[in-house]
């Protein structure tokens, strides 16, 4: 990778940041790595959606008001943010694929003004459809409520099927555990994602008006998301890895940084008008070293973007990649066969409760190996 292609920046956590607020960690199976705390309780659980259609039609009616009683202007892609809830990547697929429509006209331009009572529609191929209830799939449930679900997911195994690969996966065993208890599993979303070689917490909303809850309220409340990872060399104490990020040109799965001026003279639109998909997005991770050992550093993550890959790219780009992450430079070595990388701990506001909850996962034995071999010196 050339040093032009990389717009990086590493710096101290902003300075507004309490810094009383990090536990300190000890590695043992009984205690938590540093990570930032607010406080707030922990909420323990016991340890899947409507008819499966080929096509998921989201639809709503423009309001005359706004939640806060104000008239607003609307734009089709405020509408599928604030109205119908649409994840950040649900809205960009939508525009890619072409599915929005404006009173069944189709719309390809965000920006576009609705009035009251215009209906703004979109319609997903429902990838739910694609779900095949596995009941000989094993499943480690953290937390289970009317509403939520969250497992820990193994390394190896894919959160949610994808075109290529439509079974054995975890959200293959939640709808085997839904029809198992007589329910409908077709509207149990995953709330985020984990790769396949990751381990870790992974959390399913039980139905659509949970998954656009959480969705709509992820600017007021985000979903804080903890991970940990053995990394190559001693990095520095704690930061910010911030800078723009995309697909990797003529790779079907890497991503690489993307220099600032590279972005902005990216087109926006095709010869036909079309938006275009964007070539990048801004991303940051806040880290902390926990431990350094000889060759090697345990390191706590929190993502404050989505982007695939973002963990694992941030850090081979500072130098330091994860220990047995081949597609990013990482070295084989402390008993891993795959990226040593664990999503340890999700914490969110609990969509109609609005209680604080934390769910964990406890750190998997080859993770658990590789931090004791990382450390031992």
């Amino acid at each position: 990778m050339r040093s032009c292609d990389i717009k990086l920046v590493v710096h101290p956590i902003r300075p507004d940041t309490d810094r009383s607020q990090w536990r300190k960690v000890s590695t043992g199976r009984d205690h938590e790595p540093m990570i930032k705390s607010d406080g707030s309780s922990s909420v323990g659980g016991l340890g899947e959606g409507a008819s499966v259609d080929a096509i998921r039609h989201l639809t709503c009616t423009v309001p005359l008001m706004g939640t806060d009683g104000r008239h607003p202007v609307w734009r089709v892609g405020s509408v599928l943010r604030h109205i119908l809830g649409l994840s950040q990547p649900e809205r960009a697929r939508a525009w890619r694929e072409g599915i929005v429509a404006v009173n069944d006209v189709p719309v390809h331009v965000q920006h576009r003004h609705c009035i009251p009572g215009d209906i703004v529609s979109v319609a997903f191929p429902d990838i739910a459809s694609t779900v095949i209830p596995e009941p000989g799939l094993s499943l480690e449930v953290i937390y289970e409520d009317q509403y939520l679900l969250a497992v820990a997911k193994p390394a190896g195994q894919l959160s949610h099927p994808a075109r290529s690969e439509q079974t054995g996966t975890i959200a293959n065993a939640v709808a085997a555990r839904y029809r198992r208890h007589g329910r409908s599993p077709d509207a149990v979303r995953p709330i985020h994602r984990i790769d396949r070689d990751t381990s870790g917490v992974l959390v399913f909303a039980r139905d659509s008006r949970t998954a656009r809850l959480l969705s709509r309220h992820r600017d007021r409340s985000p979903l804080e998301r903890d991970y940990l990872a053995v990394v190559s060399g001693n990095l520095t104490a704690f930061g910010v890895i911030a800078g723009w990020m995309g697909p990797e040109t003529g790779h079907l799965t890497r991503q690489r940084m993307i220099d600032e001026a590279e972005v902005k003279l990216a087109p926006t639109h095709s010869p036909t008008g079309n938006p275009l998909p964007k070539v990048a997005g801004w991303s940051e991770t806040a880290f902390r070293t926990v431990a350094r050992g000889p060759s090697a550093s345990l390191v706590a993550l929190r993502p404050r973007s989505g982007r695939t890959h973002q963990l694992r790219l941030h850090l081979a780009s500072i130098g330091h990649p994860i220990i047995c992450d081949g597609l990013y430079g990482g070295v084989d070595g402390f008993g891993m066969d795959r990226q040593a990388l664990h999503a340890w701990r999700v914490t969110f506001r609990h969509p109609e409760t609005q209680v604080r909850i934390e769910l964990v996962a406890p750190l998997p034995i080859d993770v658990r190996r590789a931090i004791a071999e990382a450390l031992r010196n």
